[in-house]
C-alpha cells in the first residue's frame, strides 16, 4: 500500500513538472514574439519618421521656390509700373 502511494506521488510530481515546463516554453515563446513585434513596430516608426522628414523637406523646398517666383513676379511688376509712369 505504501508503494502505491509513493508511486502515485511520484507520478503526480512528474505530471506537475511536465505541465510547469510546458507552460514555461509557451511563456518564452510569447515573450519572444512580443519582443519581435516591438522591434518591428520600432522599425516601422523609424521608417515613418524618415518619410515624414522627407516630405517636410520637399514641402519646404517647394515653398521656397514658390516664394522666389513670387519675389520675381513682384520685381517685374514694379519694373513695368515704373516704365509706364511718366
Amino acid at each position: 500500500m505504501k508503494k502505491i502511494i509513493l508511486v502515485v506521488i511520484i507520478l503526480a510530481v512528474g505530471i506537475a513538472l511536465g505541465v510547469y515546463f510546458q507552460k514555461q516554453t509557451k511563456a518564452q515563446k510569447i515573450e519572444t514574439q512580443a519582443q519581435t513585434d516591438a522591434e518591428r513596430a520600432g522599425e516601422a516608426v523609424k521608417a515613418g519618421v524618415q518619410k515624414v522628414e522627407t516630405v517636410a523637406t520637399n514641402v519646404a523646398q517647394h515653398v521656397e521656390a514658390g516664394a522666389q517666383k513670387v519675389g520675381e513676379v513682384a520685381t517685374n511688376v514694379v519694373g513695368e509700373v515704373k516704365q509706364k509712369m511718366p
